[in-house]
């Protein structure tokens, strides 16, 4: 006799599998954050088996690091495109980044949820990607300062981390500065905050 028991959904296929499971452990984690969600949890939300979670990611602690890279892929490689078109890095360059860094944020929630709570959950893992486009932007901004084109008393590293730190923390504490007397809107806190920061990367006279 013919065996018609359903197998699990979407172990014929597996990146659709690989898919169903990323996104529904992305929605757990966003909404509860690494700790709490269990890969019971996952495998009932994506429909599938434990064993098919490890069988695809080997543990929750490299299904956590997926999601995280899925979260930052789209970001990861315009930025690196961008810098590549650019040719010679400039003032204008670091502006852009950081403008295209808020916007990412401010179009991508979940991303911010996730990162709220890497943060809070201390959270001590550097992606791939992470770590390549941190290095990728320390090599652009090294060169600008070499040129002349910024101010070069300052650590590269430090420069990106300054402004990646502003845009994540407005948007994780957003719900609570939204009350503050005068804070104006997203793109009126940008507009202020490049008058400041490139302000302060224009080279010393």
């Amino acid at each position: 006799m013919k065996n018609t028991t359903p197998s699990p959904a979407g172990t014929r296929d597996p990146e659709l599998t690989r898919s169903r499971i990323l996104q529904a452990a992305t929605e757990l984690f966003v909404e509860q954050g690494y700790s709490a969600v269990s890969m019971s949890q996952v495998a009932k939300a994506a429909e599938v088996t434990k064993s098919l979670i490890h069988h695809h990611f080997g543990s929750k602690e490299r299904l956590w690091e997926a999601v995280k890279e899925r979260a930052f892929e789209h970001y990861f490689v315009e930025q690196m495109a961008m810098g590549e078109r650019v040719g010679e890095p400039d003032a204008d360059f670091l502006r852009d980044s950081v403008t295209a860094y808020f916007r990412f944020l401010k179009d991508n929630p979940t991303v911010v949820r996730l990162f709220a709570w890497a943060h809070l959950e201390e959270d001590a893992a550097c992606g791939e990607m992470d770590r390549s486009l941190v290095e990728a932007g320390a090599k652009w901004i090294r060169q600008a300062q070499q040129r002349g084109a910024l101010r070069d008393d300052v650590n590269p590293t430090h420069v990106i981390a300054s402004f990646v730190m502003t845009c994540t923390q407005w948007f994780e504490a957003r719900s609570h500065h939204a009350h503050w007397p005068g804070i104006g809107d997203d793109e009126a806190f940008l507009e202020d905050y490049l008058k400041i920061f490139m302000e302060g990367m224009t080279p010393r006279q």
